[in-house]
């Protein structure tokens, strides 16, 4: 089963680039040639798996195609809740790449803003800002979200938050 293998191959890349200090959830290395003819669906498949390193491969790989990730967007969003901060930051990633988001995606994203991990904080005010950016309509609710996080304890999500108000007009000084 294509699922497994993909497994396989990810805890041996794990195994393979193991240190002291290597934190295995930050691998962002090409998987091998030999899981290049696998189908979107293996990958969608493997959103669902038990391993968190399994759905961060399959995160991005869905990263590096944006149109395909689309067909799969429920799935990822729903990784947004997941109990792994790296999942969760990954997922916010992987919507921000897809375009033409459905207008309930900018709020699902902006749940991260309140995240209790500064990284899934700063993806996710970076993901709001290019997300609103091409939207449409402008969820209010996110607007005041990102306005709260422009309030964040932290520097750079604060940053990032004023960022993405100035990328869409609403940021006032």
């Amino acid at each position: 089963m294509d699922i497994d293998k993909l497994a396989e191959v990810v805890e041996e890349m794990i195994i393979q680039h193991d240190y002291p200090g290597f934190e295995p959830r930050g691998l962002k290395l090409g998987l091998p040639g030999k899981l290049e003819g696998m189908s979107a669906k293996t990958f969608a498949s493997a959103l669902g798996h038990q391993s968190v390193f399994v759905k961060l491969a399959a995160l991005r790989w869905f990263q590096e195609r944006p149109g395909v990730a689309k067909a799969h967007l429920s799935s990822i969003l729903g990784l947004i809740d997941s109990d792994d901060e790296w999942v969760r930051k990954e997922a916010i990633r992987t919507v921000e790449k897809i375009w033409k988001l459905p207008a309930h995606a900018s709020g699902i994203v902006s749940k991260g803003l309140a995240d209790e991990s500064v990284e899934v904080r700063k993806a996710s005010a970076k993901a709001l800002g290019k997300i609103l950016k091409r939207s449409v309509t402008k969820d209010a609710a996110v607007i005041d979200a990102l306005r709260q996080a422009a309030q964040d304890k932290d520097v750079e999500v604060r940053f990032k938050a004023q960022k993405a108000l100035r990328n869409i007009g609403e940021f006032v000084v």
